[in-house]
């Protein structure tokens, strides 16, 4: 039996939440990430995986720290405009969070799934 294609609510509001965290008066910007930076503690080159990382915002934010980053989501939509909006060293999938085969074992030495469980 076919296992049920994954999908997500956010294709439709990919653009709108892409708009929300353009500014740097967020409060992923302002609260979120100063304080994900400081617990991630990254060093250059350092293996980063980002899960359900929506549009990128976090992903550009650990390169900029010096990681060696991947972004996966489940939404197309968010994915593209990841793309759009990232330096080309970023890798980003569309792949789900459950399924990670994609990656060989111990490719990253640290994973984020920011704000996806809420």
């Amino acid at each position: 039996m076919k296992k049920p294609q994954k999908t997500t609510s956010w294709g439709g509001v990919a653009h709108w939440y892409d708009t929300l965290l353009a500014g740097n008066d967020t409060y992923q910007a302002r609260v979120i990430l100063p304080n994900i930076l400081r617990a991630m503690a990254i060093k250059k080159g350092e293996k980063v995986l980002d899960l359900a990382c929506g549009q990128g915002f976090f992903t550009s934010a650990f390169f900029q720290e010096g990681a060696d980053v991947t972004g996966v989501d489940l939404g197309k939509q968010l994915i593209l405009i990841a793309k759009k909006h990232s330096p080309k060293e970023i890798s980003y999938f569309v792949q789900s969070a459950e399924d990670l085969s994609i990656f060989e074992d111990n490719s990253f030495e640290k994973i984020t799934i920011v704000l996806a469980i809420q």
